[in-house]
């Protein structure tokens, strides 16, 4: 069956001289939490998936940190350990459809990185017994590699990593799922001790050799995280490794809270010195107003970098923490981090990110390749019957020797044919199996639009140029424009074919708020880029809602209001 990518121009926020940035959730599998749903019906279960990534591409994300490991049993086919029962209601039982290779297809259909997130250590905790009894569980086959770990009422089960044996086990899995999986990266969570009072007695007197035992553990889970960076770069060098630690690597003055390098024997700062791993996404689920504090801890992993990407990790679990999400995507670009990432899909999936309204993509890592794709060629377009739909055409270029290594086109929508190709311009990215794409210019607010492509290869770095600048003039809005409006004020304009528009001509580029109102009360509606010369922005959901509106351009702090209930 023949497939295209069909987009539409709808009213958009940008923000001008934006920066690539990560914008990342932890889609949480265990225990359902997330997805899948509670049914063993795989085509509910794949629905419920492709609405999910629908979701976070509306809301402008780049990256999944998909759980794909979880109490001992995965999402994906190994022969290291069995299938999650989520899926059919069996541990390890025949499914007619691979999770995680289906997610993969649905991350890239979508234009996104998907990284398997996969509990490390952590083998087992609650109450789902037919998991941990089960005889392909790592529980049953290797009861001696397992600690018991109980803290007040609660008790979980631990792979003990200070078996030399545990942690090649652990490193084989997943470099097993990486060589057959086409992730772009991995997460790993878990990847410490649960505590000081965790029983590795029989590991630290074969294995200890006079070593402290906090020492000792940390030697452990630096080797394990060495290990796995060894196995899985040797396989796929453009692979990006990343790591979950607690938030909170060491208390700074005044800090209340357990600290990741002395309590869970985690010395992350090391992995980014040792550059073990490309990324890490800090637990620090704290607000701005909490002790400790998200903007202090946020600035001290960022110091300590030492040049690898930090992508903050946001605790949208937490209200106090949801309430300030705005604040602290702001602070995290005031940093100057790599992005965000928040705790879990859950938790956002209703959330309005006022701060995502234009798109971009992850953020860069230079050091995993130096290469560029070549630029896409001979960019044109067609226009259907009713000249609603327009569809860009462009190839590939034949010079290029790493074409195969081209695996997306970035499309970009520009303000004029003289416009520079930047991320405020970003329109849409799809995966390389198709050389064009399919747009709906259903609500056009300006004459003439343009747009170019570039190429992405496998580690996102994008070619350097891009195509031709296309022009697509829409012929009713040229009707309009030579309609001879006397426009130096925002004024509305009805049309039965048309719809409803407000007309305003600006001698430069401006943002404006339009504002919706009620008997006075005014509430913000929608945020518009607005360039030089005439604009035209349709409002026909607002003319059913609002008795007024008001216009509010930023730049010249002037304001205009039209009343609706006039037309």
């Amino acid at each position: 069956m023949k497939h295209f990518f069909l987009f539409v121009l709808f009213a958009t926020t940008f923000s001008f001289s934006q920066i690539r940035e990560t914008r990342a959730v932890w889609l949480a599998t265990n225990y359902r939490l997330d997805w899948p749903p509670t049914t063993y019906d795989s085509d509910k279960q794949k629905k419920s998936l492709i609405e999910i990534f629908d979701n976070l591409k509306e809301k402008n994300f780049n990256t999944v940190f998909f759980q794909v490991r979880f109490n001992g049993t995965v999402l994906f086919k190994s022969s290291f350990e069995p299938l999650s029962p989520y899926i059919n209601g069996e541990v390890d039982g025949d499914v007619s459809y691979d999770p995680l290779q289906f997610a993969i297809e649905q991350a890239h259909k979508h234009g996104m990185e998907i990284h398997a997130w996969i509990n490390t250590n952590l083998v087992f905790t609650g109450n789902e017994e037919k998991i941990f009894t089960n005889a392909n569980h790592i529980s049953q086959r290797k009861p001696e590699w397992i600690v018991e770990y109980k803290n007040s009422n609660e008790k979980s089960f631990w792979l003990d990593v200070g078996l030399p044996e545990v942690r090649t086990y652990l490193s084989d899995l997943i470099s097993e799922m990486v060589e057959n999986y086409d992730v772009d990266g991995i997460n790993l969570d878990y990847i410490r001790y649960p505590g000081k009072n965790f029983n590795d007695d029989f590991s630290f007197q074969i294995h200890g050799k006079g070593l402290p035992r906090d020492e000792f553990r940390r030697r452990n889970i630096n080797s394990l995280v060495k290990e796995i960076h060894d196995k899985v770069k040797a396989l796929r060098p453009e692979i990006k490794i990343g790591a979950s630690p607690i938030g909170v690597y060491r208390k700074l003055k005044g800090m209340t809270s357990w600290e990741s390098f002395s309590d869970l024997y985690q010395d992350s700062y090391l992995w980014l010195k040792e550059k073990y791993v490309d990324y890490l996404s800090p637990q620090i689920y704290w607000s701005l107003n909490d002790n400790p504090k998200f903007d202090i801890l946020a600035k001290d992993w960022i110091e300590n970098s030492n040049g690898r990407n930090i992508v903050l990790g946001i605790g949208a679990f937490k209200e106090n923490v949801k309430l300030q999400i705005e604040e602290m995507i702001n602070f995290s670009r005031k940093i100057k981090s790599s992005g965000v990432s928040f705790f879990r899909y859950e938790n956002i999936k209703d959330y309005n990110f006022n701060s995502f309204h234009y798109k971009t993509l992850p953020a860069e890592m230079p050091w995993l390749e130096q290469s560029y794709p070549m630029k896409p060629l001979n960019l044109t377009f067609n226009r259907n019957a009713d000249e609603k739909l327009v569809t860009l055409f462009w190839e590939l270029n034949a010079e290029d020797s790493n074409a195969d290594s081209v695996k997306y086109f970035s499309i970009y929508k520009l303000p004029n044919k003289d416009s520079k190709i930047n991320q405020d311009n970003l329109f849409d990215v799809i995966p390389a199996d198709k050389n064009y794409v399919t747009i709906a210019i259903n609500k056009p607010k300006k004459v003439k639009y343009y747009f170019a492509v570039k190429s992405i290869n496998k580690v996102w770095n994008e070619s350097k140029e891009s195509t031709n600048i296309v022009e697509i003039e829409i012929p009713k809005m040229k009707e309009l424009l030579d309609a001879g409006f006397n426009i130096d004020k925002p004024i509305l304009y009805k049309n039965k074919e048309f719809g409803t528009f407000i007309i305003f001509e600006t001698t430069h580029n401006d943002e404006i708020e339009i504002f919706g109102g009620i008997k006075n009360v005014y509430s913000l509606i929608q945020k518009e880029k607005t360039f030089k010369g005439k604009n035209f922005i349709s409002i026909n959901d607002l003319t059913k809602n609002f008795e007024s509106i008001k216009i509010h351009f930023i730049n010249t702090n002037k304001e205009f209001e039209l009343k609706l209930n006039l037309l």
